[in-house]
């Protein structure tokens, strides 16, 4: 018997999945060229589809036989989600399968111009037991990659320059952003594209951080440990040192403007800024409730309340697909490594020097 290559069969069911598919459905809007069974037999690789029926399948996911054949499927492991809701396994499965896809996309395009960074994990050496380890981790991490504690501009680019894989996605409402690896030594973060504030975004990206230096927060239970992922994130994005500069040790009361003010320059929320606040004992538990019930609560958006005025967005993919599209590497209409339309590339925008 003749097996399928085991890339196009991979590709095949992840492909599928990425768009939300049933086996049924695929066969149904192929009307009835192939069956079910067929298909799941592609995605098993016990069967090899004709030319015709692979250029049905690729039309219908919005992909290429080009993309499909030669490619090398790439494990994803130690998955971490950031979601205010249990995530249901099938909207699981279709964003594992998304993101196999894209990250195997990032990799080709690194490999083709040489353009991989190594990730080293700057903490190693750390034993994470309490928030206080975490305060500590925060310092050391910004003193290994040369931060102080100026504000970070670019939080998606600094992780970039470390050699971790980020990408911003559309994905489901409640789910903020994910983090895993590849092939177990390639870091990778995903942050939601759609919907969210610059300050949220920076948080969400130096929480799954915590998740890809400590792996040994996985030893605890699902609250505290991503307690100790909030506190890294905000203790890196703001470090204590500049809190007692800018609002002092101990304070009874704050102003808006103070508030707005650390916003503006620091890239955080108002809301993480007075639980960082509450965390290092600034203020008292009874004061951070009065603001986050009698103010908070009623501007979520928190405007008016100053906001971060850089943009804060990855770099590296689309730098690596403009530079394929004006190598002759990729075609405008997505031949060859094209993904999906939230990625097409318009020859007309890419102006050459």
């Amino acid at each position: 018997m003749l097996y399928m290559n085991y890339t196009i069969s991979i590709w095949l069911k992840n492909i599928r999945r990425m768009r939300g598919l049933t086996l049924d459905e695929v066969s149904q809007r192929l009307n009835g060229m192939v069956t079910k069974q067929a298909i799941s037999k592609y995605e098993r690789g016990l069967m090899n589809p004709s030319p015709m029926v692979l250029d049905a399948l690729c039309k219908l996911y919005h992909s290429s036989p080009d993309f499909l054949l030669g490619r090398k499927p790439i494990v994803i492991s130690g998955l971490s989600f950031r979601s205010r809701e249990p995530i249901p396994q099938k909207v699981k499965q279709r964003i594992v399968s998304e993101v196999q896809i894209w990250m195997e996309h990032y990799l080709a395009l690194e490999n083709l111009f040489d353009a991989t960074v190594r990730f080293k994990n700057p903490v190693t050496s750390l034993k994470i037991v309490d928030f206080d380890d975490m305060e500590a981790a925060a310092i050391q991490v910004r003193c290994k990659w040369g931060l102080g504690n100026d504000t970070i501009a670019a939080v998606c680019r600094m992780l970039e320059l470390s050699g971790m894989k980020v990408l911003e996605l559309d994905i489901e409402e409640d789910i903020d952003g994910l983090c895993g690896w590849i092939n177990r030594k390639t870091p990778f973060i995903v942050l939601k594209k759609n919907n969210v504030t610059v300050e949220r975004k920076r948080f969400t990206a130096l929480h799954e951080l915590a998740h890809i230096l400590f792996p040994s927060l996985e030893c605890m239970d699902y609250n505290e440990k991503e307690r100790m992922c909030h506190r890294f994130a905000s203790a890196i994005l703001l470090p204590k040192e500049v809190i007692y500069t800018y609002v002092g040790r101990v304070r009874d009361t704050l102003s808006v403007s103070e508030l707005s003010s650390l916003r503006s320059m620091y890239g955080i929320s108002v809301a993480a800024i007075v639980h960082r606040l509450k965390d290092l004992c600034v203020i008292s538990t009874d004061y951070y409730n009065h603001i986050f019930n009698d103010r908070i609560k009623h501007n979520p958006l928190e405007e008016g309340w100053g906001i971060y005025p850089l943009i804060d967005e990855t770099v590296k993919y689309a730098s690596l697909v403009h530079r394929a599209v004006v190598e002759g590497y990729m075609e405008s209409d997505g031949q060859g490594m094209y993904i999906d339309d939230k990625y097409k590339i318009n020859l007309a925008e890419i102006e050459i020097m």
